[in-house]
């Protein structure tokens, strides 16, 4: 593709700095913004973030083979640089552009909120299969275009890694994608040239905030997704969520709501919670689903929803979204031969811990104890450390601190931010070590406890001082639980 066909949307939009200066003619073979992928004729957009500056990578660019640089900066003068008034927004349009816009060919429904993205996209992704649908999906956990299946890095990919994505789909027969739409996604413009037809919101709770600093900022970055909805979109909005009517007031699309209120468009009412699955009765329909636990209705809700909108039968989207299984890290559970359950969940943030906490101290055998091993992750917001301690120690009979991708700072330190919250901090034990951890507990707890390790889910790997150590706790506990013959539930 010839350069100027890609600088005349650049101007189109506006991000030109200097709108009047000649396109250069030169061919473009590729887009991205990591300068490590950079091959010859790629255009490599330098984006300046919070902790590295995008312009110290044009060199190593340039050198690689670049034949165009996208920038806001351009101290140096490089005669191929393109300065933009936005590199990011210019990046997702440059790739979009580059792929063919690949999106327009798909039915696409992006997911957003706290908690819940991960298994709501893979629910609805599973319907649209289950029915006969061909769909990609892009997630926390896995992003699978038909073809390939491919392990996630971020929840959201940058637009360069996105649009080769969707691309994929499209060359694959997919007809919709699901994307999970993080936070951060929407305040860099990784999806600025997505027109989504449907929106689901799930809730707002606290996160992020190391990045976004005050809730009122991470909330618009979530609004973003419903404001840029066109309006024969649908947005599908939790009611029980104080955020939910908000997030829709200024959207074109239509509204669909779901929850336990009474207003809801789709109301659904729990007739049975245990570890073993959900009874709902869900828009008139009375079912049971493999997932447990209140966090999980909704989700299951929000994707009935999402999947109605395509004009799915009622009765055969719940039919679907009976035979799903967790996702990966979700909930996952383990049974003992000695009925001893350990759970496994990604929940990372105050109000995940809690309504899985919650959803386990629900269970049969809550007369034996409920352990909960955690840490907090380091580098990352500080605010919920005692938050999340305070909750462990209202809901669980047995807390385990330990440590959970500590990055740059030290476990210890971190494991006293979490027992500042605690009323008794010297009941919990601190145990840095995640692997000692979960063979701790596994050596104490009696036949029948119930135990929950929080906060990697999916993850494989632990991020230390720089390092990344190879660990999932499924392994963990498959090995630390041996003796007790621990069989995957789901």
């Amino acid at each position: 593709m010839n350069w100027a066909d890609l600088h005349i949307r650049l101007a189109d939009a506006g991000l030109l700095t200097n709108p009047g200066r000649p396109a250069p003619e030169v061919m473009v073979t590729g887009v991205c913004q990591d300068s490590r992928k950079v091959k010859t004729g790629y255009v490599f957009t330098a984006i300046h973030g919070n902790r590295e500056q995008g312009n110290s990578y044009i060199r190593h660019a340039l050198d690689a083979g670049a034949s165009v640089i996208l920038s806001e900066k351009n101290p140096d003068g490089v005669p191929s640089l393109i300065q933009v008034s936005n590199a990011r927004k210019a990046s997702a349009i440059v790739a979009a552009a580059f792929h063919k816009h690949p999106a327009s060919s798909l039915h696409l429904t992006g997911v957003t909120g706290t908690n819940g993205k991960t298994t709501t996209a893979t629910l609805v992704h599973h319907v649209l299969e289950s029915t006969g649908t061909p769909a990609g999906l892009i997630g926390t956990v896995t992003c699978t275009t038909g073809k390939t299946r491919y392990v996630s890095r971020l929840t959201t990919p940058d637009a360069t890694e996105l649009q080769p994505m969707l691309a994929e789909m499209v060359d694959s027969g997919c007809k919709a994608c699901i994307v999970e739409v993080s936070s951060h996604a929407l305040d860099q413009y990784r999806t600025a040239t997505l027109n989504f037809s449907v929106g689901i919101f799930t809730n707002l709770l606290h996160d992020h905030l190391d990045y976004h600093k005050t809730m009122e900022h991470y909330f618009k970055s979530k609004k973003r997704l419903f404001d840029d909805l066109a309006p024969e979109a649908v947005a599908v909005y939790n009611r029980d969520d104080p955020a939910g009517k908000h997030i829709v007031e200024h959207t074109q699309a239509s509204h669909c709501s779901y929850g336990q209120h009474t207003d809801a468009d789709i109301q659904f009412r729990i007739v049975k919670d245990s570890p073993d699955g959900l009874r709902l009765h869900l828009d008139g329909r009375t079912c049971t689903f493999r997932l447990a636990g209140t966090f999980n209705a909704y989700n299951l809700a929000a994707a009935y929803g999402a999947a109605r909108t395509t004009g799915l039968p009622g009765a055969d989207v719940i039919d679907a979204l009976s035979e799903a299984n967790p996702v990966s890290g979700r909930f996952e559970q383990y049974l003992c031969d000695d009925t001893t359950r350990v759970v496994v969940d990604y929940a990372h943030t105050p109000d995940a811990l809690e309504q899985v906490l919650l959803a386990l101290a629900r269970s049969p055998n809550r007369k034996n104890r409920l352990w909960c091993v955690f840490g907090c992750g380091g580098d990352r917001d500080k605010a919920k450390r005692p938050v999340m301690g305070a909750i462990a120690e209202n809901l669980a009979d047995e807390v385990i601190i330990t440590s959970d991708n500590p990055r740059s700072e030290s476990a210890p330190t971190i494991a006293e931010a979490i027992m500042h919250g605690m009323n008794v901090p010297e009941k919990a034990r601190l145990i840095p070590s995640r692997p000692e951890a979960v063979q701790y507990v596994a050596k104490t707890c009696n036949a029948g406890d119930i135990v929950l390790v929080a906060g990697k889910g999916h993850e494989s790997v632990q991020m230390e001082n720089g390092t990344q150590i190879a660990m999932k706790d499924q392994d963990l506990i498959l090995e630390a639980f041996a003796s007790r013959n621990p069989k995957p539930l789901n």
